[in-house]
């Protein structure tokens, strides 16, 4: 399944309403189901209990879902996002690999003026 197939499916599920209501929903959801992620890796990490991969796969489809729903109530769609994240982070890291002096010291013009090449 691709992104685009998942998020029509994704969306039948969605108690949509006004806009104002589904970005408030979305919102809400994307930042329970991040710290449902969070955890998770928190018992991994500190209390050395292993990955339950499913449980974690299972959480990031929620996470999946409410993003889904957000981007649904901008008006936009996952082709949309994704690529304005790929502009920004070519911007951001010229030679296509990390660098942490990069990530730290960000030219937000430069990605600014990515992001908006796109629109």
């Amino acid at each position: 399944m691709n992104i685009e197939q998942y998020s029509v499916l994704a969306l039948r599920t969605a108690a949509t309403a006004s806009q104002q209501e589904d970005l408030q929903h979305a919102a809400m959801g994307i930042g329970g189901e991040a710290g449902e992620v969070v955890d998770i890796i928190k018992k991994v990490t500190f209390y050395k209990k292993a990955l339950d991969r499913k449980h974690t796969l299972e959480e990031l489809g929620d996470l999946a879902w409410y993003i889904n729903l957000m981007i649904h109530a901008l008006e936009s769609n996952w082709s949309e996002v994704l690529e304005m994240n790929i502009r920004k982070l070519e911007a951001r890291y010229p030679n296509l690999r990390f660098d942490a002096d990069k990530a730290i010291n960000r030219d937000t013009a430069v990605e600014q003026k990515a992001l908006d090449l796109g629109v």
